[in-house]
């Protein structure tokens, strides 16, 4: 299992009418936060060079605290490899208050210009395998 933290800040048109994070934007924070895993760690260019591209297979919110405008994110993410599939789970947490306020675990699979279903690239799934006090 591996695990990874990426940190945002609550922007206003981020908000809905009753002035929270809209619901739609966890899941746009939970696919920038798996977007900055595989940026911050290099493996975007392993996908590149395997012409795979990551797709969410299943994605499920709880709904915990509201976050607001300016509120500082942690979003903690763990993720594992199991079969052909990868799984993960985002804990966002408000830096502020330390406070849970969202959660959203999921599955997703890599897929090639077809739309194939492919293996996970032997790169990845050693790096998701490894500790984290392990490099790559």
């Amino acid at each position: 299992m591996k695990k990874h933290i990426y940190r945002l800040t609550v922007r206003g048109y981020e908000l809905d009418s009753f002035g929270h994070v809209n619901n739609s934007v966890y899941l746009q924070y939970s696919e920038t936060a798996l977007w900055d895993f595989l940026g911050s760690n290099g493996l975007t260019d392993t996908l590149e060079e395997e012409g795979l591209f990551p797709v969410i297979l299943e994605s499920r919110q709880r709904y915990i605290r509201e976050l607001k405008m300016f509120d500082r994110v942690r979003i903690e993410t763990e993720l594992s490899c199991s079969g052909g599939i990868v799984s993960y789970r985002h804990d966002m947490i408000n830096e502020t208050a330390e406070l849970l306020s969202c959660r959203v675990a999921g599955k997703l699979a890599y897929v090639d210009r077809e739309r194939i279903i492919c293996d996970i690239p032997d790169r990845i799934r050693d790096f998701i395998g490894r500790n984290d006090d392990e490099r790559l």
